[in-house]
């Protein structure tokens, strides 16, 4: 412990001096953890690129700083009487952070990217109720078909496909953002990366980014954002310290003041002090199989392994942050049909919170592997930091100890290992969702046999079948059992093993207040404020 704690301050030594000073008067640091890979509204997928999106974009809608929806570029909107034309009324003098004037047909370049294959964005179907959306998208119509249009600088007019229940949490997505598409076009995959082209309209914008472990990405106020006068620090620096001892030793020093990525081995001693504070989170946390690769084209096998975890013992002994035992793909506290139950509450548990044991090896011997006998090699793959190690290596021994299997462990470097799943190159991996919306569809679509975010391989009529039509119900019970239905599909085909649902551990510094978190992992900067 004392040569780890000689460790970690040398390296926050070398990491201060090689940066200019973290901690100003109007200036908060927030440890990000990882390099993003993208910070393209259109191409980012994760966690890390979504908190720098959300703070130098804006878009017609925006959450409050109690989870509600409340107009942001859009000043006001009118909805049709069957709810399939929606128009919304832009702000006056809405400006881009080098000062250029703001227009509604800039919303519809940001849609029509969203939509055009060639960009390639993984959340192009959040699109497609729009009209001619998924039309478009596929081939068999034109951008001008599809059912967004400008027919002024500040009126944006959207046509639907069909009536979709949680309309307001899209538009408040990264995904419907402006775009500029005079600099896109000529950067079109570097144009995020760098301050001279990313030229953005929320409360912040780049100045600069320096990547990799022990990097950083310098945002400073934008003085051209409508709500310029309400944001009242000048500069947040996103650093990226990736060891989670390291980060801890910089918060102490004064050097960080807010990170959301503890040690586990400290969390009971900095939650029961009152240093941590824990919060619910909606996310699973989940092993991913590659369905079409043997031996994990078997579900006997993916049933094993994932009756062979226990979650108990992950939770209490590995993590020790407040995180619940998931029994089913979806997490608890997500709505269900009623107030009453939550989506898991009413769906009920699929597994055990302790490893079946006798079930798992059952299933692995008529799999043909009696005791894990002639189980071919196979590898479980994750992204570098020590809590993903922790948890890799304690998987890695529940599968050894109760199926009698060898499993490889491998670790990657953030950017490659999403690369990694995005191409299936893997056995079994680390996977994780937190939702981007407090709806059940939010994580199962991720299965849907077409979908970009579907790294299983899985492909199974019947559940996209239920997913389609939660898609277009607008009875509220309905839709949510079509929804069960889906999960349904999900615990007996079992592409995934469900290890954890995630709670929220943070640390922040006393003198910063005001830095709005929600339970779907939403950060925001734009309230925050200097109390010292």
């Amino acid at each position: 412990m004392i040569l780890m704690r000689k460790i970690c301050l040398t390296l926050i030594f070398v990491f201060v001096t090689v940066t200019s000073s973290f901690a100003s008067s109007k200036e908060i640091v927030y440890n990000l953890g990882a390099d993003p890979r993208t910070i393209d509204p259109a191409l980012n997928n994760a966690s890390d690129g979504s908190v720098v999106i959300r703070n130098i974009f804006e878009g017609l809608v925006r959450f409050n700083f109690n989870d509600e929806i409340e107009p942001a570029c859009a000043e006001s909107w009118e909805i049709s009487e069957d709810e399939l034309k929606w128009t919304f009324h832009l702000r006056d003098n809405l400006k881009w952070s080098d000062g250029e004037k703001l227009t509604a047909s800039q919303f519809r370049d940001g849609f029509l990217r969203l939509l055009n294959p060639e960009t390639g964005s993984p959340y192009a179907y959040y699109g497609f109720f729009i009209k001619n959306g998924e039309a478009f998208y596929n081939g068999s119509a034109k951008a001008e078909e599809v059912g967004v249009s400008a027919p002024d600088e500040k009126t944006l007019v959207l046509e639907l496909e069909y009536k979709n229940p949680l309309i307001m949490d899209y538009f408040e997505f990264p995904v419907f953002l402006p775009v500029r598409m005079d600099i896109v076009n000529n950067a079109e995959r570097t144009w995020a990366a760098k301050p001279e082209t990313l030229i953005s309209n929320g409360a912040f914008k780049l100045e600069s980014w320096v990547h990799g472990d022990g990097g950083k990405i310098t945002l400073v106020k934008n003085p051209e954002y409508w709500e310029a006068d309400k944001v009242k620090i000048d500069r947040l620096n996103f650093v990226m310290i990736a060891d989670e001892n390291t980060a801890l030793a910089a918060f102490r020093a004064g050097r960080i003041d807010y990170m959301g990525s503890i040690p586990s081995q400290m969390l009971p001693m900095l939650l029961k002090r009152g240093e941590a504070k824990s919060y619910p989170a909606l996310g699973t946390a989940y092993c991913s199989f590659n369905v079409n690769k043997p031996p994990f084209d078997d579900v006997r096998v993916r049933k094993a392994f994932t009756l062979a975890i226990d979650r108990r013992i992950i939770i209490d002994k590995i993590l020790m942050g407040d995180q619940r035992p998931a029994t089913g793909f979806v997490c608890d506290l997500v709505p269900g049909t009623t107030s009453e139950k939550d989506f898991r509450n009413e769906g009920g548990n699929f597994l055990p919170e302790r490893a079946d044991i006798k079930e798992a090896k059952r299933l692995l011997a008529e799999a043909g592997y009696p005791d894990g006998k002639g189980f071919p090699k196979v590898s479980y793959k994750y992204n570098s930091n020590p809590g993903n190690k922790s948890m890799a290596e304690a998987l890695q021994g529940m599968w050894k100890k109760y199926l009698g299997i060898e499993v490889e462990l491998q670790n990657e470097e953030w950017k490659v290992f999403i690369e990694t799943r995005r191409k299936k190159d893997f056995d079994i991996a680390r996977e994780a969702w937190i939702m981007d919306f407090y709806d059940a569809a939010n994580l199962l679509e991720c299965l849907i046999s077409n979908s970009p975010q579907n790294d299983t391989g899985y492909n199974n009529e019947k559940f996209d079948t239920a997913m389609k039509n939660s898609s277009i119900e607008t009875d509220h019970v309905k839709r949510i059992n079509y929804l069960h239905e889906a999960e349904n599909y999900i615990m007996e085909d079992m592409p995934v093993a469900p290890i954890y649902f995630y709670s929220s551990v943070v640390m922040q510094s006393k003198r910063v207040k005001n830095i709005y978190r929600s339970a779907i992992g939403t950060l925001i900067f734009r309230g925050a404020e200097i109390v010292e």
